[in-house]
């Protein structure tokens, strides 16, 4: 059967549609955003998509008709449709990301560790794994990846893990690199790969069975 749209049918089939009936509902708003709201706009277009219809689904295209932003606009602020979606995850997202320093660094990561876990749950943490899976075929996409959202979080935690090795809580000899690559190692590849659930009961023991050879008895 032939389609009048010219478009497969599927996620980006389905989202047009579900974009025109809207239109024609009212609940978009015709003109272009301004400039100052473009960004703003592509991004939530970008998220919305991708939400409804998964990575595949949130093309240029459509990312274009949602916003109100010309594709032209959106090419020179992104090479591609990930890109957007990368970028817009990581806006939305890191904000929510935070460490808070407790009365011990066992308790700081355990805090921590939570909080990634809520925030990457549901549709955030399905969409993170497409945009992970996206990104080992694009070096742009991984460089942004490891730019906003891997190299700042390890700096942060870091810099915990020396003030907890300055009050005599770590010992000296603790790979810094290697302590969080075990802990936020673990916690994607539950992500990635879920066979068990992500959850803060698992946060609390990997924590703990983490950190139980590496404190001093102070610690």
């Amino acid at each position: 059967m032939s389609n009048p749209d010219g478009l497969l049918a599927g996620p980006m089939h389905t989202c047009v549609m579900n974009y025109r009936i809207t239109r024609l509902a009212g609940g978009v708003p015709p003109g272009r955003p301004r400039s100052t709201d473009a960004t703003d706009a592509v991004r939530k277009a970008s998220l919305d998509l991708a939400y409804e219809c998964g990575i595949g689904g949130a093309t240029v295209e459509l990312i274009s008709l949602r916003s109100g932003v010309a594709k032209t606009t959106i090419y020179r602020r992104w090479p591609n449709a990930a890109a957007v979606l990368m970028d817009a995850f990581l806006t939305e997202i890191s904000p929510t990301i935070a460490y808070r320093e407790h009365a011990s660094i066992v308790d700081t990561f355990k805090y921590a560790a939570s909080q990634l876990i809520v925030a990457l749950s549901g549709q955030r943490g399905r969409l993170l794994c497409q945009l992970l899976g996206a990104s080992q075929s694009d070096d742009e996409l991984r460089q942004a990846f490891w730019n906003r959202w891997i190299e700042p979080r390890r700096k942060e935690g870091a810099e915990f893990l020396v003030r907890a090795q300055k009050r005599g809580e770590l010992r000296a000899s603790v790979n810094f690199d290697v302590l969080l690559d075990v802990i936020f190692g673990a916690i994607y590849y539950r992500l990635t790969i879920p066979y068990a659930p992500l959850d803060d009961q698992y946060i609390h023991v990997l924590i703990d069975q983490v950190f139980a050879g590496l404190l001093t008895e102070k610690g």
